[in-house]
């Protein structure tokens, strides 16, 4: 019995015939598939799809611009965020970095160019984002403190030997690199100030140090661009606003949004984390707890899980959470409005 996977790598085949075949949509298309089984078997096993579908609480929508064929690659903008106009970029502004979660105040336009993936998060004191692809994997971030970069978890595998630190500049302002063996690869750490106030820092694996300080260069920070997600967020406990966005975008034509989540909290301390992410075609168990208009069930003891379609939806309450209860949680579940759209962040 003939599948969809076999009736496209036929038609990419016969488009390509005598020619040379080019294969990446071919494997684009392999990798997708993979992950919707994945995802398939994991709620299977689960007893219902495990992900979420939340980034911007009750300010903020992100959804993809319009779908292409499904073999079709995306350009780069497909990874990047929406503009965010009358925004100022972090060099003239250095005070907003971090503060905002609806917005980013840099842009890495030339160093996503050729990643399959990219994640975007703002907020709580630190912007950043890491991409992977073909060519490797990378992180920026930026934040008003060197102490703030110093308290980010190291995300890049390395030997765990990091060497000294030598002097750099980056676009003539001054800064400092090192670097990690990681196998035959070395992590190199960049880390540098575009302006007085301001503290930036590229992990990525390179070649050497002028290759990683050359990456470097490559960040902009004279624009801004809004974090989003596909969904909103009606009904926050008192007292809580929105801490943290975090979005992740694929290259996918027909699929680009991967993961999106939104961080709520008070000024006690308490906070909880809203995820959401596109769930198998076959869904999750019928939940036996009101969450407005919607039915949840429990996950373990500190995590709430629902289905909206396209999406899977979670509150965390422990470990991405501290200190909300579950009537908490089920009450922000009960504010979740989905973006009509899922493929137009531009809409979100």
């Amino acid at each position: 019995m003939s599948t969809d996977l076999d009736q496209r790598l036929a038609a990419m085949l016969q488009h390509r015939a005598g020619g040379d075949v080019d294969p990446t949509p071919i494997v684009a298309y392999a990798r997708r598939r993979g992950r919707r089984l994945r995802l398939r078997r994991r709620s299977l096993i689960a007893g219902g799809a495990a992900a979420a579908c939340a980034v911007l609480a009750a300010v903020v929508m992100v959804v993809p611009t319009g779908r292409a064929p499904d073999a079709a690659p995306l350009t780069p903008a497909a990874l990047a965020l929406p503009d965010a106009p009358g925004q100022p970029g972090a060099v003239a502004r250095p005070e907003v970095v971090g503060s905002d979660p609806g917005v980013v105040h840099f842009a890495t336009p030339v160093l996503v160019g050729d990643a399959e993936a990219a994640t975007w998060t703002a907020g709580r004191g630190v912007e950043s984002v890491e991409f992977r692809g073909r060519t490797g994997q990378a992180r920026f971030a930026l934040a008003r403190s060197a102490a703030t970069l110093d308290g980010l978890q190291q995300t890049l595998s390395s030997a765990g030997r990091p060497q000294q630190r030598t002097d750099v500049r980056v676009e003539g302002r001054p800064g400092v690199a090192w670097f990690d063996p990681s196998g035959d690869r070395q992590l190199w750490f960049v880390r540098w100030q575009p302006t007085d106030g301001l503290w930036a820092q590229l992990d990525i694996y390179a070649a050497g140090r002028d290759e990683a300080t050359g990456a470097a260069s490559r960040v902009r920070f004279d624009g801004a661009h809004r974090c989003v997600v596909p969904f909103r967020l009606r009904s926050l406990p008192a007292g809580a606003r929105l801490l943290e966005c975090s979005v992740t975008l694929g290259r996918s034509a027909r699929d680009p949004f991967l993961e999106g989540s939104l961080v709520v909290g008070d000024g006690s301390g308490r906070w909880l984390t809203v995820r959401a992410q596109p769930a198998p075609g076959d869904g999750s168990r019928a939940g036996d707890l009101a969450a407005g208009p919607y039915r949840a069930r429990r996950q373990g003891d500190d995590v709430l899980e629902m289905r909206v379609e396209p999406c899977v939806v979670e509150a965390f309450l422990a470990g991405w959470g501290r200190g909300y209860t579950e009537a908490d949680g089920l009450a922000v579940l009960g504010g979740y409005q989905p973006a009509r759209d899922l493929d137009r962040p531009t809409s979100w």
